[in-house]
């Protein structure tokens, strides 16, 4: 009988598309054969531990053969050791109770004379890690890493940290082998113990200060473009921990900034000035210019880069990325939308009395060529930087009531509540803009197009009702005769399609309107001669009040009326 290999299992299941489930009973029901069988040699059984552990990756449970595997795994040849190994490393896990058999498989494979050997059970150990297989062969792993061959060493240094994650206690005991791999003369097991150390640091960098003599000392020394990214990375988590060790570092990490070619290790470099040496400005000028080539660069990844570098300065020191306002503002027109969100991000930390207005207008310019969420974003920055710390930038209110008018009759607009709260909160606390806010609202209350807009969204709508009730509650700053004109279009039967609660702030308005115009010395008069009276109706049947009675004075409105809101 000749038993199928992998590749007819591959090439089965090419010619069985329609039929697979059915092809791959039939290869399983084989391969329990082979397994199975008494007078199988190691061989047939470790070829049908390998076609087990293509159809396992297919999405195929081998669970049922994880004895088996431990059989081929303690095979003495290399080829079947190594397949057996295989077959463990993909389908045990934590559950896998056959995993105990291990353990002195394990040990056996650890003192063998054969490095690739060795190295295999170290693979494969760092793959099914279990807390009891961590506890009982810690140990032996700490032994390996006094190997005199670099490649076990390696391996057992990168393994320790699959150890330490399952079994903590080893931490305490081991650290000071693992330490001593720091000074190792071998480069690549240095580079595997920097790498466990950075990966351990990552939850306490206080735990690991006490290295940074012997990090900085590997900074200076080595030539390892993938190592120094890992010690750059490890000092900046310890420099706000330490503030002098930023000092020591400005000269090193300046001199790797201004000649390596690698932008991995350079953007690492830049990474640790922004987030643990801000404070030395000589080396975050620096850091800024070779960001400016980052955001110029045509990758989109290195630009993304370079404004999420360019974020963590502007915490700190936004006069210094500010200068380079307009290349952020020109990456608006990106393509790509997380650059495009990113560059806006920067926008509010570049805000000034002077360069407000120059900023708003080129936002508002992209606001009209943005779509969906996007546009969204545009708005809201708009309002958040007009609007931060109390208006501290705003030096015109009137030009910032024009901005939310126009924002306001720009069509798909949705951001309507927000900035009906801002034309509220601006026009109420502000006196000196009373009179154009209430000017700007007539006009789009009497606006169509902005009147049909609302009447089919509900966020322009909220607009709307914002102008209605400032128009009411600052009526004496409506100009002479002009009333009338404002009552009607509140009282318009076109009104009926906005919502309710629209409407209801319409009415209510009209009448503080109309006791407005009555206070005057002479009715207000529209330009086709019609009095405030005649918008209420025929008024005949009502009684005439007495001619010589005198109408009480009637109370202002006043700022309590904002309980309408």
């Amino acid at each position: 009988m000749f038993e199928k290999t992998l590749s007819d299992l591959v090439k089965g299941l090419r010619s069985n598309k329609r039929r697979e489930s059915e092809f791959v009973s039939k290869c399983i029901a084989e391969i329990k054969d082979e397994l199975s069988g008494k007078d199988k040699s190691q061989q047939v059984k470790s070829n049908a531990v390998l076609k087990l552990t293509y159809l396992q990756m297919l999405g195929y449970d081998m669970s049922w053969a994880s004895f088996h595997i431990v059989e081929v795994m303690s095979s003495p040849g290399f080829a079947q050791k190594r397949i057996g190994y295989l077959g463990a490393s993909v389908s045990y896990n934590d559950d896998t109770e056959v995993v105990l058999l291990c353990t002195n498989m394990f040990k056996k494979d650890f003192s063998s004379s054969q490095q690739y050997e060795v190295g295999l059970a170290i693979n494969c150990l760092a793959n099914i890690c279990t807390t009891d297989l961590a506890r009982d062969l810690v140990s032996d792993v700490v032994t390996l890493m006094s190997s005199n061959k670099a490649y076990v060493r390696k391996k057992a240094v990168l393994v320790m940290y699959k150890i330490f994650l399952k079994f903590p206690d080893a931490l305490r005991p081991s650290f000071p082998k693992l330490k001593e791999k720091l000074e190792d003369h071998d480069t690549s097991a240095v580079s595997c113990a920097v790498n466990v150390i950075c990966e351990l640091a990552r939850k306490n960098p206080q735990n690991y200060l006490a290295l940074a003599p012997l990090f900085f000392k590997l900074l200076t020394v080595t030539a390892n473009n993938w190592m120094l990214i890992k010690i750059v990375k490890l000092l900046g988590a310890l420099c706000p921990l330490e503030p002098r060790l930023g000092k020591k570092l400005v000269e090193p990490l300046t001199n790797i900034i201004q000649t390596t070619p690698a932008k991995s290790l350079l953007y690492e470099c830049i990474h640790t000035v922004s987030v643990g040496m801000t404070q030395h400005i000589a080396i975050v000028q620096l850091s800024m210019d070779k960001l400016k080539g980052f955001v110029e660069d045509e990758d989109q990844n290195l630009k993304y880069l370079g404004l999420l570098a360019m974020g963590n300065f502007m915490k700190v020191h936004p006069r210094v990325v500010s200068e380079h306002k307009m290349m952020i503002l020109k990456c608006l027109d990106d393509e790509d939308t997380t650059i495009k969100h990113r560059a806006l991000d920067l926008v509010s930390g570049m805000i000034t009395k002077k360069n407000l207005q120059d900023i708003v207008r080129i936002l508002m310019d992209h606001v009209t060529g943005a779509e969906g969420a996007f546009r969204t974003t545009l708005v809201e920055k708009i309002i958040e930087v007009c609007s931060a710390n109390g208006y501290a930038a705003v030096t015109s209110f009137e030009w910032y009531v024009s901005i939310l008018c126009k924002l306001a009759r720009m069509p798909g607009m949705m951001n309507g509540n927000q900035i009906k709260q801002q034309l509220m909160d601006v026009i109420i606390r502000v006196k000196m803009v009373r009179p154009f806010g209430v000017k700007s609202m007539v006009e789009l209350l009497e606006d169509d197009e902005m009147f049909g807009q609302s009447s089919r969204d509900v966020a322009a709508a909220e607009i709307l009702y914002a102008a209605a009730w400032l128009v009411g509650e600052f009526a004496h700053f409506l100009e002479d005769g002009n009333h009338t004109d404002v009552i009607r279009a509140l009282l318009s039967t076109k009104a009926l399609t906005l919502p309710e609660h629209v409407q209801a702030v319409y009415v209510h308005n009209a009448l503080k309107l109309l006791v407005s115009a009555s206070r005057t010395e002479n009715p207000s008069v529209s330009s086709s001669g019609a009095t405030t009276g005649d918008l209420l109706g025929d008024m005949d049947a009502a009684p005439p009040a007495p001619a010589a009675a005198t109408p009480p004075k009637q109370p202002e409105l006043g700022q309590s009326d904002i309980d309408l809101l």
